[in-house]
């Protein structure tokens, strides 16, 4: 009987590890919609001043509302660094990249057809900004 409580404790605290792992791999980062924003603002600032041009591939709502959310996120993040590349942005928004990927691979997602990012449709950076906001919206109302 004395050897069999050490082993009930250990399973017990493994059991609740598992679950706290599990809960703070939630796919679900509301300080992201914060920096997006903020983005957001910073981009619509320079392009007042200056006539920057940049087509970045953008996933629509619907790619993440139906089939696709990882993969949405993934090229949200691809395409972040293409913006902050061509804008010559501060590298602290290059950031947003590694936190919308992070936040991708915590998607499950088991759709096989989803659309690639170089086949959606090139919009100009504030379009793009504006689906990113809704998406990390969406994905925050969705999983947080």
């Amino acid at each position: 009987m004395q050897r069999e409580r050490p082993a009930l404790v250990s399973v017990f605290v493994f059991l609740c590890s598992v679950n706290i792992i599990a809960i703070t791999q939630r796919p679900c980062s509301r300080d992201l919609y914060v920096q997006v924003e903020s983005l957001k603002e910073k981009v619509s600032n320079i392009s007042k001043k200056l006539s920057l041009n940049c087509s970045l591939y953008t996933p629509t709502m619907e790619d993440y509302e139906q089939i696709c959310p990882r993969t949405t996120m993934q090229c949200f993040a691809s395409e972040i660094i293409v913006l902050t590349h061509e804008w010559e942005l501060e590298p602290k928004w290059k950031k947003l990249n590694r936190l919308l990927s992070r936040l991708a691979s915590r998607i499950n997602q088991t759709a096989s057809k989803c659309r690639r990012c170089e086949v959606m449709k090139e919009e100009n950076a504030t379009t793009f900004l504006e689906n990113l906001l809704w998406t990390v919206k969406k994905s925050n109302s969705d999983y947080c």
